[in-house]
């Protein structure tokens, strides 16, 4: 036997570090090529690394939470000497670990996360250390809810596979480990046989995993680690740099509801309110582009952006996430909200690509999902606004003199006054509010 030495290799965004979120192996496992490490949050991603040997896990140089400079002794591995007669990485940070598996990087980024979990191919002899590198699972955290469920799976669970590692995306990996649920004993209904969250959700169930005991005493202290960390320095820094006002306004929805009903009935399929405030907004930023801006704070400049890139606020079980609907406004209103289901759904599997996520120019965030009348969403830092939508449901309104109950919502516009101030935001929510209560304005939008 013969040991080699994987250092935490540089992930591909000019990064110096990334914090270890949680270990899939322990300390004496026998792991097989490609077999899932670790994964790591950079600033940016949460990345799963698989293994770039086959052997006995020796020794993992760091713990979960730890921060791991680029570079630095990752993991020991014990190799058998045929397989370890290639050039050893260094473990001190030299430019040839980080450089090696910079190509590993580069290669995985270019492989969707769905091909790269079922597929698992055995490399040439050599061609371990460059097909050992990080594959990324989900970019980017934000501020935000979720607006689509879920859709139940279609097929039936397939057996569970055995001989190899258990195809799961990492956040069904951590809910399994949060639920006391063995993955090697779930079937899996996903794509080759992949284990889903309804999955797991549906063993635990089964199995009625044990609780969460309290440890004692008048405190418990809960790790602020992984997508909350990253959660917490983003909002911090929003907070910490821009200078937040948040307007509200009251929105009778009534033809906003009958306008949908349409669009289903025509096109076959739902459409979410979100959709079509989503497509109405692109025309509000068209007559009020300092929505669509950011402050450069260094030039002193006010930078407007001419594509509309809206960013999509999702819960997700790892944490809060904006996929990004780009180019918003040469997209119909069903193509927007197919786009927003299926960006919905990849971030919450963890299977959404990098090229989704980042670089949005303003933030729709809906509130309403969990029943919240409105909100004070935080923005997502550099952009100038955020809009929150509350819950649509009926209220007590004067139409004509008259109190009646009319389907409403509240939305909220968070924006920054360095470059709005409160009478240019109130006649873009007002022009927003008109779009949305007006037959005639909702008729004209791209469908």
């Amino acid at each position: 036997m013969a040991e080699r030495v994987f250092v935490l290799p540089d992930l591909g965004e000019g990064l110096e570090e990334a914090e270890v979120v949680q270990w899939l192996v322990a300390e004496g496992d026998t792991v097989e090529l490609n077999q899932p490490l670790v994964e790591v949050n950079t600033a940016k991603a949460l990345v799963e690394i698989p293994s770039p040997f086959e052997g006995r896990i020796a020794k993992l140089h760091a713990d979960a939470g730890a921060v791991v400079i680029v570079g630095s002794a990752f993991v020991t591995f014990e190799v058998q000497a045929a397989d370890a007669g290639g050039e050893q990485p260094p473990a001190d940070g030299g430019a040839e670990g980080p450089a090696g598996a910079q190509a590993g990087v580069q290669a995985a980024t270019e492989t969707s996360p769905e091909d790269a979990a079922a597929e698992a191919p055995e490399p040439a002899d050599g061609e371990a250390a460059a097909n050992g590198g990080p594959r990324r699972r989900a970019v980017l955290v934000g501020y935000g809810v979720a607006e689509e469920e879920d859709e139940a799976p279609a097929a039936p669970p397939a057996p569970p596979k055995r001989g190899g590692p258990v195809p799961a995306t990492p956040p069904v990996r951590r809910l399994a480990k949060d639920l006391g649920i063995d993955l090697a004993s779930v079937a899996g209904s996903g794509p080759d046989g992949r284990i889903t969250r309804e999955d797991v959700e549906r063993a635990a169930a089964v199995t009625a995993g044990p609780s969460p005991t309290w440890t004692g005493g008048d405190v418990e202290r809960i790790p602020v680690r992984g997508v909350r960390r990253l959660v917490a320095e983003k909002m911090a820094r929003s907070v910490r740099e821009i200078p937040h006002v948040t307007t509200f306004l009251t929105v009778d929805c009534s033809q906003l509801a009958a306008f949908r009903e349409e669009l289903e009935r025509r096109n076959g399929r739902r459409v979410s309110p979100l959709a079509v405030v989503v497509r109405a907004l692109v025309e509000v930023v068209v007559r009020h582009p300092l929505l669509n801006a950011s402050f450069d704070q260094e030039a002193g400049e006010i930078v407007v952006h001419r594509p509309v890139h809206v960013g999509v606020a999702t819960d997700t079980e790892r944490g809060l996430m904006v996929p990004v609907v780009r180019d918003a406004g040469t997209k119909g209103i069903v193509a927007i909200a197919d786009e927003i289901a299926a960006l919905s759904k990849a971030a919450r599997d963890g299977s959404i690509r990098p090229d989704a996520m980042g670089g949005s120019t303003i933030t729709v965030s809906n509130v309403g999902t969990f029943g919240a009348e409105y909100g004070t969403p935080v923005i997502n830092h550099p952009e100038s606004a955020i809009l929150a939508t509350g819950v649509i449901e009926p209220r007590a309104l004067v139409v004509d003199g008259e109190i009646v109950a009319r389907p409403a919502m509240t939305m909220s516009l968070s924006f920054d006054h360095r470059l709005l101030d409160g009478a240019q935001a109130g006649r873009a929510m007002r022009d927003l509010a008109d779009l949305l209560e007006s037959p005639f304005e909702l008729g004209r939008l791209p469908r």
